[in-house]
């Protein structure tokens, strides 16, 4: 059920590649899906280590991410982590020894999935992370050679976007980190010098799947929609990153503005459909990258502001023109507008 409240979901966007997909056939309300998916949570759960659960509570999740619901979000991401602790899910070692090695994978790229939308979720939201990276011990799916060239390309760069997100926590955790712990425990818990988390980005991007985009010598880029789809996702995460990384070092305000210029000049070339299917997630992540835009007009005595402004009025314009599409574009482009004035 709460797969089918997904589909709909997005069914009922037009969030499709091929909309003969989609045929001439009536859309069920996917709400009737989801409700019908909550009456069918239990009170208790037994101590099985089945996944359905799992991946009900993350499909529920991301459903009300798409819908802007963040009550239902957070309620879903808590049952999921609930479940993850009473099982160790996070904890390769602690999974049944009988599960074949395609399940394995399933399981690994579930788990994986799961912390990047907490991850999104914590960025775009404020909360904690509540199942930080240092503590996971679950590997990546496999790259298997009976792969083809593009699924192994695509693969690569679901890991490469997993790292980012993985780095991205890390960032979150140098700007957010306590202030005011005690000095006995204040050691234990350094934040990585903006030195260290640079190097780290850039290495990081020096490892990036290039089949996949054709940059490598002599090689094509893949044209299949999920791989050009991938290229857009690489493109937001790496932005965040670098700008997360920006604030924390408090670099100047121009490198700040000269690299969202440069990613929305990219991103307002990307066709419709790549924002449709991206659905709330890139309209949170636009809306991130506004209000990072406007805590560095405050740097190099303000002298930025004015170019600051502009740029968040760009990315309420581009928002806003996605409000028939995506439901969290109404709101989000208002915000936006609204923070280009206060940058002003």
């Amino acid at each position: 059920m709460a797969l089918c409240a997904v589909s709909c979901q997005t069914a009922a966007f037009n969030a499709v590649f091929d909309d003969t997909l989609l045929g001439d056939f009536g859309l069920p309300d996917s709400h009737q899906y989801f409700s019908e998916a909550v009456s069918r949570i239990p009170q208790h759960f037994t101590q099985s280590q089945d996944l359905d659960y799992l991946r009900a509570f993350g499909l529920l999740a991301v459903y009300s991410l798409q819908r802007s619901e963040t009550n239902d979000l957070h309620r879903y991401l808590g049952l999921y982590h609930a479940l993850v602790a009473q099982h160790g899910f996070h904890d390769e070692a602690k999974w049944p020894t009988d599960i074949s090695l395609p399940e394995i994978d399933d399981r690994r790229r579930l788990f994986w999935c799961m912390y990047r939308l907490e991850v999104h979720s914590a960025t775009v939201f404020g909360h904690v992370v509540r199942l930080p990276e240092s503590q996971i011990t679950v590997l990546y799916p496999r790259i298997i050679p009976s792969m083809d060239p593009e699924a192994q390309a695509w693969t690569a760069g679901w890991d490469y976007i997993t790292d980012l997100f993985r780095l991205l926590e890390y960032a979150l955790f140098s700007l957010r980190a306590c202030k005011n712990r005690k000095a006995v425990l204040a050691v234990l818990c350094d934040r990585p010098s903006p030195t260290t988390l640079f190097d780290s980005l850039t290495r990081l991007k020096a490892s990036k799947p290039h089949r996949i985009f054709g940059t490598a010598e002599g090689e094509g880029g893949f044209e299949s929609n999920r791989c050009r789809y991938m290229g857009i996702q690489i493109s937001c995460t790496e932005t965040l990153v670098t700008i997360l990384s920006f604030l924390y070092s408090q670099a100047p305000a121009r490198d700040v503005m000269e690299l969202a210029e440069n990613f929305l000049e990219e991103l307002s070339q990307a066709p419709l459909i790549m924002f449709k299917v991206a659905s709330g997630q890139i309209v949170h992540q636009l809306l991130g990258v506004g209000h990072m835009i406007c805590n560095a007009s405050h740097y190099d005595n303000g002298q930025y502001r004015p170019e600051a402004r502009r740029l968040i009025t760009f990315i309420g314009d581009l928002v806003q023109n996605l409000e028939h599409d995506i439901p969290s574009a109404a709101a989000a482009a208002e915000r936006l507008l609204k923070l280009a004035e206060t940058a002003a």
